[in-house]
């Protein structure tokens, strides 16, 4: 008798549990209030994770990418979305994709810009995939409601979103003929104005491999914009339309990424690579060394910068906080990468850039400031490849803010079909234990 009325008691505490855990999703759902904050930890989401487009999160703090049980699938990659209001959502790829790379949170963490198709809602009311262009596509979605709406750039190769400007409004857009594997050579760096559809293009970045993090960057107004083509540094003046190389960077140096400008908009970040380049092995890549020095934005003269070294197979800058602390994505190297002779990377015999999801093991995201001080910003999941954080929260340091933990529900339709058999199951056989127990 004592048995029976143990498993009774088991069968209401999986029940409670269970209501517990569906309670505890529908309460993560609802916003904490107050002023956004990057969390001090992200979390794996679970693999059933409830996606942008079936519900909305609203505005995010984080995005990840990775290879852990949440993040990869049979069909789908995914990106977590954090929110300001603590929940995780995802947006689903049929491709590798590189939160911050080729998949923007944009400065008010509000929309997501990519490339990659999305459905969108038909005359019906029910979504639908569109056709695809003729012409370059990129799509942005809209965090509050989950829809997403295209844009064309003028072209007929591929386009991959580089940076969004300050106010949110405008997406500094390559196009270019994208390699099945491996770093895009060359292409057109265009100017795309999100409320007109109007497209600009600012920059032939000739016939030289380009390095995705380190291609441009806006500055902290807006209007102008860094780039790197080939060895030079150019200024865009968005404004005058002109266009000037400030500084010749050679082989060994780069833009340091999409937060490269100062504050004050007068330096710009550059990476100045020490180490192996050629015939390098995983081991050799890793501890590559990058110094963060500055440039003059008018007179392009250099001066060292007080920022710690950072060892790792690549570096690159993502904001940089109003005190001039600088947020940096620190890269470690995939177990199979390595460089042949002419300093081509690949994996498995497929050529790579150094940012690559194939490329990647694993990602950090450090503060660094100019006394040679160093901090981890967020706590990242194992397994995370890239990570993205809405530019407004770097430059206003709000780091370190509440970390909450991935809820199981909402859940797709197959997840809450499982729990309710399972939940129909325990009670049933509850009912029968207590019957027999008192027959």
């Amino acid at each position: 008798m004592r048995f029976l009325r143990t498993l009774v008691a088991l069968a209401i505490t999986v029940c409670v549990a269970l209501l517990a855990v569906a309670i505890a999703g529908y309460g993560s759902s609802q916003n904490m209030g107050g002023e956004a904050s990057a969390p001090a930890e992200v979390f794996e989401p679970f693999g059933w994770q409830a996606s942008v487009p079936k519900s909305a999160p609203g505005p995010a703090t984080v995005l990840v990418s990775g290879d852990g049980w949440g993040l990869q699938g049979p069909v789908y990659d995914k990106v977590a979305v954090v929110a300001e209001s603590g929940v995780y959502r995802v947006l689903r790829y049929k491709v590798d994709v590189e939160a911050g790379e080729n998949v923007l949170l944009s400065p008010d963490g509000s929309m997501v810009a990519d490339a990659e198709p999305h459905q969108i809602v038909g005359p019906s009311g029910s979504p639908t995939t569109p056709p695809k262009s003729s012409e370059p596509e990129v799509w942005v979605t809209d965090l509050t409601t989950g829809r997403s709406t295209r844009s064309t750039v003028p072209g007929n190769d591929t386009a991959r979103p580089i940076a969004w400007s300050p106010d949110g409004r405008k997406l500094l857009v390559q196009v270019g003929s994208a390699p099945e594997h491996g770093p895009w050579v060359g292409g057109d760096l265009n100017l795309l104005d999100l409320e007109s559809g109007d497209v600009r293009r600012l920059a032939d970045l000739g016939s030289r491999l380009v390095h995705r993090a380190h291609l441009a960057a806006f500055s902290p107004d807006g209007r102008k914009v860094a780039a790197q083509v080939g060895d030079d540094l150019r200024v865009i003046d968005l404004a005058n339309r002109t266009t000037r190389t400030l500084t010749r960077l050679g082989t060994d140096r780069r833009l340091a990424g999409i937060g490269a400008w100062s504050p004050g908009g007068d330096r710009i970040a550059v990476l100045t690579l020490s180490g192996c380049t050629k015939l390098c092995t995983r081991a050799a890549l890793g501890d590559r060394t990058w110094q963060i020095d500055e440039v003059d934005a008018n007179s392009g003269s250099s001066s060292v910068g007080g920022f710690d070294r950072l060892t790792g197979s690549a570096v690159r800058v993502l904001g940089r906080t109003d005190g001039g602390e600088l947020a940096v994505v620190r890269y470690r190297p995939a177990d199979d990468l390595s460089s042949d002779t002419n300093g081509v990377l690949s994996v498995d015999g497929n050529e790579v850039d150094e940012t690559d999801y194939a490329a990647v093991e694993g990602v950090e995201l450090l503060g660094l400031d100019a006394s040679g001080d160093r901090r981890t910003l967020i706590e990242l999941p194992p397994g995370s490849r890239h990570v993205d954080v809405a530019a407004e929260l770097v430059t206003e340091d709000r780091f370190d803010g509440r970390s909450s933990r991935p809820m199981p529900f909402p859940a797709p339709f197959w997840v809450t079909t499982l729990v309710i058999l399972l939940l129909v199951l325990v009670v049933w056989f509850a009912l029968k234990v207590r019957r027999r127990a008192r027959a």
